[in-house]
């Protein structure tokens, strides 16, 4: 079993347009445009899940990046809401960055038994990783 998880790309808009400003495809941008797409466009702030693998001296953990489909059908005309991103987790340790405002994410971790997800703090992450090496 897996279980299913959903995060919205909020303000996703601005990751878009910030791109078509670094290629020059975005002609004499309004000030107000271009300090949105440095403010929000920024990929700290779009929705992420990691599969934790270890611990890793440089980053703390080894994380491997798991990939979701996208769904536009609840999406707003500019794109700024609506947009959701699916991520399909098999049972294991987790790193989720879930966007809860525009400019503002929450970044957790969590815990997949069979279909259910469960929120963890790091020391139980710790823990885990621990029991899982020594068995």
């Amino acid at each position: 079993m897996r279980a299913v998880l959903r995060l919205e790309a909020i303000g996703d808009n601005w990751r878009w347009y910030a791109r078509q400003l670094e290629q020059g495809k975005i002609r004499n941008p309004h000030l107000r445009d271009n300090i949105n797409a440095i403010r929000y466009g920024q990929k700290r702030h779009r929705p992420w899940v990691a599969r934790i693998q270890g611990t890793d001296d440089r980053w703390d953990f080894k994380r491997e990046f798991v990939q979701g489909p996208r769904d536009y059908t609840y999406a707003d005309k500019l794109g700024e809401r609506g947009i959701y991103e699916y991520f399909y987790l098999q049972p294991g340790l987790y790193e989720i960055n879930d966007p809860i405002a525009l400019g503002e994410s929450r970044r957790y971790f969590a815990r997949v038994n069979d279909d259910s997800l469960t929120e963890i703090n790091r020391e139980e992450l710790l823990e885990c990783l621990t029991n899982d090496i020594s068995e």
